[in-house]
């Protein structure tokens, strides 16, 4: 089954400033998490559940929340991952 796929303005401001190869694996990770949300590459995080991050091109995080319920994927965030703070998710 297919989930929705929603992203918040901030994340979608952060994808249009990724460098052209990260935009790139971002909106191909984007549209496999449609049809996989817990894929290889993601992970839950400890404190949060329900909230789940996936590598882009070695330095780059996703954060996004799965609504198993309503079949919803919730882009949060797109950073490096040295700026990526998950306490404000």
């Amino acid at each position: 089954m297919k989930y929705t796929l929603v992203i918040a303005p901030e994340a979608r401001k952060e994808i249009k400033m990724l460098p052209g190869y990260v935009r790139a694996q971002a909106l191909a990770l984007l549209e496999l998490l449609q049809t996989d949300p817990r894929s290889e590459r993601s992970r839950e995080l400890r404190d949060k559940p329900g909230i789940y991050r996936a590598w882009l091109a070695t330095y780059w995080r996703v954060a996004y929340e799965i609504d198993d319920e309503d079949q919803v994927i919730r882009v949060r965030r797109v950073r490096r991952k040295d700026e990526m703070a998950y306490e404000r998710l």
